[in-house]
């Protein structure tokens, strides 16, 4: 929280591989903003769908078209079957980043 009160722009990217999560999304959002805007951190936030699911990759994407200098993430695993099959956003980024990235779990 720290990093992000003294960010000069801080932008929150959601990558939805299914539509069907879109009020969801917006519940998180809301709660999101309001922690956020009570931390004094004024985000932005910016939605993209992406249903082939190289969450990854577009993430690294996104942060380079945006001229992002840190990424700040969660980390989770999935079944291994899963992350065999799909490759996951956490493995992509330790694998490829392309900024220095801070995850939590």
């Amino acid at each position: 929280l720290p990093l992000l009160v003294s960010a000069a722009r801080v932008t929150v990217v959601s990558i939805r591989t299914d539509a069907d999560n879109e009020v969801v999304d917006t519940q998180t959002e809301s709660r999101l903003a309001a922690y956020l805007h009570a931390h004094e951190v004024h985000a932005e936030f910016k939605h993209y769908e992406h249903p082939e699911g190289d969450v990854g990759g577009v993430l690294l994407s996104r942060a380079a078209d945006l001229g992002c200098e840190l990424i700040v993430m969660g980390a989770y695993g999935h079944a291994r079957i899963r992350e065999w099959a799909l490759g996951g956003a956490t493995r992509t980024l330790l694998k490829s980043m392309t900024v220095p990235v801070l995850m939590s779990h």
